[in-house]
C-alpha cells in the first residue's frame, strides 16, 4: 500500500522527467537542448553569410588574364615557316647581321647589296614586314647609285672650272677649230676629255648646260617611294624574274611580255643582272629622257621629293593620279627619314661597281645576296 508521501515522490518525478529528453543513458533539460540548437543556427547562418559575401566578390572580380597572352595579342610577330619563307628569313637575318633591320636616320647604312630580291617575298603576309625588307634592302642600292652620280657631278664641274669659258657656251660636240666657240680640249688632259665623252654619250647631250642640269641625283626617298610603287614592295612578276623594279620598257627582243599587252604592242618590261642595275638604270632614264625635263627644272631649285614627283607625270599613264600615290607612298611611310642616310665608308674609284655578297638565298642561285 501506498503511503501519500511516496505517491507524492512519484508525481515529483514524473513532473520533473516532462522537462528533460533523452540522449542514450543521459537526461538533458530541454532548455539546454534548445539552447544547443540556437547556438548551432547561429553558427550555421554566420558560414552561409560568410559563403555568400565570397561568392559575391568572386563574381564581381573578375580573374586577371595571363600576361603572356596579351603579349602575344599585342606584338603579332610574324611566324616565318622555314619550308615556304626560308630566302626571306635568311636575308632578314642578314639585315640584322649588317645593322639594317634597324634603321634610325641620320645615319650611315652598310655597305650591303642583294642580286636579286628573295622569290618567296610575295608570300610575306604580314606587309608591315614585306615593306620593312623591301625598304632596308633597297636603300643601300639607292644611296650607292647617288653618289655614284654625285662623284661623277663633282668631277664635272672640276673640269667645267679649268675650262675659260662660260658653261653656256662649251659645247663638247664641236672641233677645237671652230669658229666663236670654246676651244675646251686645249684646257684638259686625255682622261679628262675621255671622261666628258663618255658622259655626253650617257646623258645623250653635248652642251655643258644641259649635263650640269643632267648630271645629278634623284632623292633617296623618291627612289625607295617609286620602286614600292612600281614593284608591289618588291613582290612583282617584273622584279622576281627580271630585277625589274621600276617596271622600265623596252623595244628589244630582251624583255619580258607583259601578261596584259594589249595587242599590236611590242614593247617588254627590261630585265636586269641585279637590283643595283636597276637603280641605276632608273635614275638615269629620269636625268635623260625629255618627258623628265620638267623633274630636272624643279630640280634646279629644290631637292624636295613632294615638289619632284610633280615631274612625273609622264611616267605613267595615269599622270596625276600616279604623281599623288607616289607622295602618298612618300608620307605614310615617312620616307623623307632615309634622305638625311648615308653609305658608310664609300670608296669610289673610276666608278667601280661594289662587291655583291654572294651568299645564296635560294638554292636556284636566282634570289641571292
Amino acid at each position: 500500500m501506498n503511503t501519500p508521501s511516496s505517491n507524492l515522490s512519484k508525481s515529483d518525478n514524473v513532473h520533473e522527467s516532462s522537462h528533460m529528453m533523452r540522449f542514450g543513458n543521459h537526461q538533458v533539460h530541454n532548455w539546454a537542448v534548445y539552447l544547443g540548437l540556437i547556438a548551432a543556427l547561429a553558427v550555421l547562418v554566420a558560414v552561409i553569410s560568410t559563403l555568400g559575401i565570397s561568392y559575391q566578390v568572386t563574381s564581381q572580380t573578375p580573374a586577371p588574364k595571363p600576361p603572356v597572352v596579351l603579349m602575344e595579342k599585342r606584338l603579332k610577330k610574324p611566324v616565318l615557316q622555314a619550308e615556304k619563307q626560308g630566302e626571306t628569313a635568311k636575308l632578314i637575318d642578314n639585315l640584322k647581321q649588317y645593322g639594317l633591320w634597324e634603321i634610325e636616320p641620320p645615319q650611315e647604312v652598310s655597305r650591303f647589296f642583294i642580286r636579286s630580291y628573295p622569290a618567296d617575298l610575295h608570300t610575306i603576309e604580314d606587309i608591315s614586314i614585306r615593306k620593312r625588307v623591301f625598304i632596308n634592302s633597297l636603300l643601300p642600292h639607292a644611296l650607292y647609285v647617288r653618289q655614284e652620280t654625285l662623284f661623277k657631278r663633282s668631277r664635272l664641274e672640276s673640269i667645267l672650272d679649268k675650262i675659260n669659258c662660260f658653261p653656256e657656251d662649251i659645247d663638247f660636240n664641236t672641233r677645237s677649230d671652230a669658229e666663236s666657240q670654246c676651244s675646251w680640249s686645249d684646257f684638259l688632259a686625255a682622261n679628262e676629255i675621255r671622261f666628258i665623252r663618255n658622259l655626253c654619250k650617257d646623258y645623250r647631250t653635248s652642251t655643258a648646260e644641259e649635263l650640269l642640269e643632267r648630271v645629278d641625283a634623284i632623292p633617296t626617298s623618291l627612289i625607295l617611294a617609286q620602286g614600292a610603287l612600281e614593284s608591289s614592295w618588291g613582290s612583282s612578276r617584273f622584279t622576281r624574274e627580271g630585277n625589274s623594279l621600276f617596271g622600265m620598257w623596252t623595244w628589244k627582243n630582251k624583255g619580258i611580255i607583259p601578261s596584259q599587252r594589249e595587242a599590236g604592242k611590242t614593247h617588254r618590261v627590261k630585265v636586269y643582272e641585279n637590283v643595283l642595275d636597276s637603280v641605276r638604270s632608273y635614275q638615269l632614264t629620269l636625268n635623260r629622257l625629255g618627258p623628265y625635263d620638267y623633274l630636272r627644272q624643279l630640280r634646279l631649285n629644290t631637292d624636295d621629293p613632294l615638289i619632284l614627283a610633280e615631274g612625273l607625270t609622264l611616267y605613267s599613264a595615269r599622270g596625276a593620279a600616279y604623281v599623288e600615290d607616289i607622295k602618298n607612298v612618300i608620307l605614310s611611310n615617312d620616307l623623307q627619314k632615309y634622305d638625311s642616310c648615308r653609305l658608310s665608308d664609300f670608296d669610289l674609284p673610276e666608278f667601280s661597281t661594289p662587291l655583291l655578297n654572294s651568299l645564296d638565298l635560294a638554292k636556284s642561285g636566282k634570289a641571292s645576296l
